[in-house]
């Protein structure tokens, strides 16, 4: 199943460095900070955690262009739920998204058209510069 995951600068994750075209399916155990083979997973404990609506891992992670975003394939067990985040024992890291790329797909699909996203609101002053950039937009 294809996902986006978000990374933080340095390219990890809960203490776990990652890369590009990387497949993990070793992880650390959050409340022991052990490495866990037994390949059990437990959602927000144990395991590789991604959301398959990119939008949904800014509620995890600061909107921040330092973090790192990709695409990401879930080849193992999964538990969660597709419309908020899941967790897998299986993870490949497919490809870094620019973020050119990061703002398309974040601001496409149902929670991002209509009336409170276009309109006299959404033009003019207050709505270029530096205020439209971090975690309140």
């Amino acid at each position: 199943m294809r996902a986006y995951k978000v990374f933080n600068p340095d390219f990890t994750c809960h203490g776990q460095k990652f890369e590009v075209g990387g497949r993990y399916t070793e992880y650390k155990d959050r409340e022991t900070g052990r490495i866990v083979t037994d390949k059990s997973i437990e959602l927000c404990k144990k395991g590789f955690h991604a959301c398959v609506k990119p939008a949904k891992c800014f509620s995890y992670y600061n909107f921040d262009n330092k973090n790192i975003v990709c695409e990401v394939e879930l080849h193992g067990d999964t538990q969660g739920d597709e419309n908020d985040k899941l967790c897998t024992n299986d993870i490949e890291i497919i490809r870094q998204l620019t973020w050119d790329e990061v703002l398309k797909v974040v601001n496409t699909g149902i929670d991002n058209t209509g009336l409170d996203n276009t309109g006299d609101r959404n033009t003019g002053n207050q709505n270029t510069g530096d205020r439209n950039t971090g975690n309140q937009n």
